[in-house]
């Protein structure tokens, strides 16, 4: 019986033990998102626009909805984090990932926001909104960090064309689009996921402020993707010796 109640004392021991290493994990992770955070408060935002579901096929909405978790994981690894929000978030989208362990409490703290507000009033200062759009005739040239860079969360933008440009419009929203085709010739098409978009958006930053390295980063084995060369101020090519320019491999 002693020894049983020995065994009993080590397995209460071991539990305490475990329960205060976790807690203190916890804590610490917990200071380390509160001061990422108070650094993202200085820059550019980023909001993916879940307004598009009703146009979307269930097997579009789940891909979006993993899109988003990939958006959200991106955002997790990066030494430097952007706030990160979700608008529009209902139905379908919403009910899949809230199937997702922690989701949203535990996103919460890692600069994530989420509302089934429309953007325009989850963000209601529109004059800092930017909504990226292949179909804008604008295009951007470096992120201000007091804007917030709208994403359109559609899966299938070939079969809703201008739907974002569309939905900008209506809200009176500037619009932009990603130097995509100064860096990079797309052998297929322009149009990427809303989680390639997240990411050169996070690398372009994090390659100070290089869109060709942050595009490469995010998409470096596409067999469609060639690099395209500098241009001097002549407008001529400028040969980069440290750039393959032979194509993506």
């Amino acid at each position: 019986l002693a020894e049983g109640r020995d065994l009993d004392e080590v397995r209460r021991i071991q539990e305490m033990k475990a329960q205060n290493e976790n807690s203190a994990s916890k804590n610490k992770s917990k200071r380390i998102w509160e001061a990422k955070t108070k650094k993202a408060n200085d820059r550019f935002r980023i909001c993916l626009d879940c307004s598009f579901e009703d146009l979307m096929t269930a097997k579009e909405v789940n891909s979006l909805a993993t899109q988003i978790r990939h958006c959200y994981a991106a955002n997790k690894r990066s030494e430097n984090p952007v706030l990160f929000s979700v608008a529009s978030l209902s139905g379908t989208t919403k009910d899949i990932l809230t199937r997702v362990n922690g989701f949203p409490e535990s996103w919460y703290i890692r600069a994530f926001s989420c509302s089934e507000k429309p953007v325009s009033e989850f963000h209601e200062d529109t004059s800092k909104l930017v909504y990226l759009t292949s179909d804008s005739t604008n295009e951007l040239e470096h992120l201000e960090d007091d804007k917030v860079y709208i994403i359109g969360g559609i899966v299938d933008r070939n079969r809703l064309k201008r739907a974002t440009i569309d939905k900008a419009k209506s809200l009176g929203i500037a619009t932009a689009k990603l130097p995509i085709g100064k860096h990079l010739k797309l052998f297929a098409t322009k149009v990427l996921t809303c989680n390639h978009v997240f990411e050169i958006l996070l690398k372009y930053r994090a390659n100070g402020n290089d869109w060709k390295k942050a595009m490469i980063d995010v998409l470096p084995a596409r067999k469609d993707v060639e690099e395209l060369p500098e241009k001097n101020h002549q407008g001529t090519d400028v040969k980069d010796e440290n750039t393959d320019c032979s194509g993506a491999t």
